[in-house]
């Protein structure tokens, strides 16, 4: 790749000589898409680097499948091509303000209005995935997870639906499906079988699944998770406008054997290597998990069911 070097001001208007495709964020940018890239950057340098990602955004009509544009994955993207000095970003707009230090002990959180110590023994009549994204609900998961998952809640980017847990005015606990991995040898070999070649459109992947010590009842962990992938198909599709095909998670094997995941018939593909996405890299640095993967339909259940036979024998 030849660069023709500028001063930072020029550096939007002047073409690059000689550019090969660049792929960032399994997307590939051709030299005249970079071309395009620069104009908008150049013309709308005084509005901000959020209104620039998505006149780009439309010009490539880069979106997801349900019309939102990819903004987000374009500022990255933007901040990449700065750092190899293709572009010449604006300053940012946004002021971060310091976070305030808060005193945990005596801050009040929702989980107070709910009884959190009395044990449940009794298998639940009926029990309510409680949708949660955006409002109070969405809350309540996030102080959920933070206190009672040994994980804790972080930020998740990409696409995210949380549950609440509940029976009647009880809490049981919470899950959540998310984005899947980056790259997966185990699902995406069982999916390019199955025909499916863009693997990460149509996986969820289960990123925490919370019981409360409260709930002391056999068998309710696999009842609640086949609730959950049976909820999420419609959700993630209504929500993102992908019917996802197959839902994913990874059980640390110092902690748990995943005995909820195989009694609501989840198949166990492998193992991780622990490596860690962190910025651009991948860094080896986890204790390597047991990977599940499941069908959201029948079709996908059996034939996941057959390549796992095939695999064993």
């Amino acid at each position: 790749m030849y660069v023709i070097k500028c001063p930072k001001a020029e550096r939007n208007e002047v073409h690059i000589k000689f550019m090969n495709p660049i792929i960032l964020r399994g997307r590939v940018f051709t030299s005249n898409e970079l071309h395009i890239i620069r104009k908008c950057v150049a013309n709308n340098y005084q509005k901000g680097r959020t209104y620039i990602s998505r006149v780009i955004c439309r010009e490539l009509k880069w979106q997801q499948p349900n019309g939102w544009l990819k903004d987000r994955a374009c500022r990255d993207v933007l901040l990449r091509l700065k750092e190899a000095e293709i572009i010449n970003l604006p300053p940012s707009l946004i002021k971060r303000k310091k976070k305030k230090s808060i005193n945990k002990t005596f801050r009040r959180t929702h989980l107070e209005e709910y009884d959190l110590h009395t044990p449940i023994t009794k298998f639940p009549e009926s029990i309510e995935l409680k949708f949660a994204k955006g409002d109070v609900n969405e809350t309540i998961w996030n102080e959920l997870v933070e206190q009672y998952h040994y994980l804790g809640n972080n930020v998740t980017v990409g696409r995210c639906i949380k549950y609440l847990l509940m029976s009647d005015s009880r809490l049981l606990g919470a899950i959540s499906f998310s984005s899947p991995a980056w790259r997966l040898k185990p699902r995406d070999d069982a999916l390019k079988t199955l025909g499916i070649i863009n693997s990460r459109d149509y996986t969820v992947n289960n990123s925490r699944f919370l019981i409360l010590p409260t709930v002391q009842i056999k068998n309710v962990a696999s009842h609640l998770l086949s609730l959950a992938t049976n909820k999420i198909v419609e959700d993630w599709n209504n929500y993102y406008s992908i019917r996802p095909l197959i839902a994913e998670t990874f059980v640390q094997p110092s902690r748990f054997k995943g005995t909820c995941y195989k009694a609501a018939n989840w198949l166990e593909v492998g193992m991780t290597k622990g490596y860690a996405k962190k910025g651009k890299s991948y860094r080896n640095s986890q204790e390597p998990k047991i990977i599940f993967l499941y069908g959201l339909n029948k079709r996908v259940r059996a034939e996941l069911l057959q390549l796992n036979k095939e695999a064993s024998s």
